[in-house]
């Protein structure tokens, strides 16, 4: 596993960001990213982020539309929990569109956690995919239940 991290110098972040990679499987990167997050794309719907941590996996490409190639990647959006409330109706009401709709991954004392179908995998869902997603997402959510 290899980890990037870039550390914000106004906030902490918790020890669920920081140590996230005791969380992440064999064969899969992470990045924690918390500058200039207001230039990357989000959840519909959504604002600025405390963190995003972007995970890859280089070993493991797909072929998208177009003959194009990418590796399978995973981003999920950090917001602190006092905006739960908010966040939830924002999931709720944004269901209706059809592409990067916010949906609840999980929670912790500290965060809400939210990421959209078009930031797994790029959006690209078979059975292939997902074999390698469900793997990852289980690891992460058994994670985040020892932080509530």
């Amino acid at each position: 596993m290899q980890q990037s991290s870039t550390k914000s110098s106004n906030q902490e972040l918790g020890l669920e960001i920081l140590n996230i990679g005791q969380a992440v499987p064999y064969g899969w990167n992470y990045t924690v990213v918390t500058q200039n997050l207001e230039e990357i794309s989000r959840p519909h719907g959504l604002w600025k982020p405390v963190s995003i941590v972007n995970f890859t996996n280089p070993s493991n490409i797909f072929e998208v539309a177009g003959g194009d190639y990418r590796h399978l990647s995973f981003w999920l959006y950090f917001y602190n929990i006092s905006e739960k409330q908010e966040i939830m109706g924002i999931v709720v009401n944004e269901s209706i569109y059809s592409w990067c709709v916010p949906i609840y991954f999980n929670e912790t004392n500290k965060y809400i956690i939210v990421t959209s179908p078009c930031y797994i995998n790029s959006g690209v869902s078979t059975e292939e995919t997902q074999r390698y997603y469900t793997v990852l997402e289980k690891s992460l959510k058994e994670y985040f239940n020892e932080f509530k």
